[in-house]
């Protein structure tokens, strides 16, 4: 091969590769006092989430993770006083200390895929609210080519909880439908709307007391 086409090769791949790493970022989760704070984060595939022990003796372990990502299973305490998680794929993902959820001492995350450049029209045609909320849920979206078909509502360990179609939930006006969660105790929720083909939003939403 050519000097210069082989140069210009590996300009091209490096350039990629700071173009991606640009775009990843680390989000650090405290470990303390029998919690992780944050316990919820939004992050993207190729960030890392890092866990920096702070006190006690604790573990950060894998629950529930997306089909392909790799689990993990790390004590944390002042000799392992930190753990990196790359994440590569996309979905939810729970974790706990292993000696102290009974305790509540469990966290999550979503995983979405980022492609580096911001759009301007992401989602701009669907809503979902309130957030608190408390017996009930409103999805709003374009009546002439809705976004979404599928709703799935899974709690903080990434559990599914409930999945629905959206066409058969209850219509309160044009291009807005009910979700009844009565049901559900008071915490963090994960619920996930669902398009055609591989498209999906992962939100995070809290219910209050009542």
């Amino acid at each position: 091969m050519d000097k210069k086409l082989l140069f210009r090769a590996g300009f091209s791949a490096l350039l990629s590769i700071l173009f991606m790493n640009a775009y990843a970022t680390i989000h650090v989760v405290s470990v303390s006092n029998f919690q992780f704070s944050p316990n919820t984060l939004n992050v993207n595939v190729d960030d890392t989430v890092r866990f920096t022990w702070v006190s006690g003796t604790h573990t950060t372990t894998s629950v529930s993770i997306p089909n392909g990502a790799a689990t993990w299973d790390s004590p944390m305490t002042s000799g392992v006083n930190q753990f990196d998680y790359k994440v590569t794929v996309a979905g939810n993902y729970g974790y706990k200390c292993t000696p102290h959820q009974g305790m509540g001492m469990v966290g999550g995350f979503v995983a979405s895929v980022s492609t580096g450049i911001h759009d301007l029209n992401t989602d701009v045609i669907t809503t979902l609210y309130p957030n608190p909320f408390s017996g009930e849920l409103f999805i709003e979206q374009g009546n002439e080519q809705p976004e979404y078909t599928q709703v799935s509502i899974s709690d903080i360990l990434g559990k599914q909880i409930k999945s629905i179609s959206i066409e058969s939930l209850s219509v309160v006006s044009i291009g807005k439908r009910r979700i009844d969660v009565a049901e559900l105790p008071k915490g963090i929720y994960f619920v996930t709307l669902k398009g055609n083909g591989a498209k999906s939003k992962t939100i995070r939403l809290v219910k209050e007391g009542v």
